[in-house]
């Protein structure tokens, strides 16, 4: 997928962490990060854990862009909100200057609200994995 983040998100630099939205289907996405040194969320020489969680939020709204524009609708990337985060565990801390990848999943959906696991991986091993609840 080449379609550029900026249009897809209404996050920005800084805060705009995604590199790429690389698959996109109605329930599921896959995007991919690199933390280096000097990365807004890396502190003390490691990637702040919190920031695995924004990671796996701006890959659900990546997704939720990449959908509105495939659908013809405004285009505009829409506002949504974390709503909760539950079971979110990280397993290993992420490698610096290494591609990550964000898998996420839809599980269930009532009106805006959407429960969704993610998994933020890198070379197969898992880093992180939970769930988010979003309002999109």
């Amino acid at each position: 997928m080449n379609t550029p983040l900026e249009t897809l998100l209404p996050h920005r630099a800084p805060m705009l962490w995604l590199e790429a939205l690389t698959e996109c289907t109605p329930t599921t996405a896959r995007a991919t990060v690199c933390f280096t040194a000097d990365h807004f969320a890396v502190a003390s020489g490691g990637v702040i854990e919190t920031a695995l969680v924004e990671c796996v939020a701006q890959t659900i709204a990546a997704a939720q862009g990449q959908r509105s524009k495939a659908s013809s609708k405004s285009g505009v990337p829409s506002v949504g909100m974390l709503a909760a985060v539950a079971n979110f565990k990280i397993h290993t801390p992420p490698p610096l200057g290494k591609a990550l990848t964000i898998e996420i999943n839809e599980l269930k959906r009532f009106g805006p609200m959407i429960l969704v696991s993610g998994v933020v991986s890198h070379q197969g091993q898992t880093i992180a994995a939970g769930e988010l609840t979003v309002y999109a």
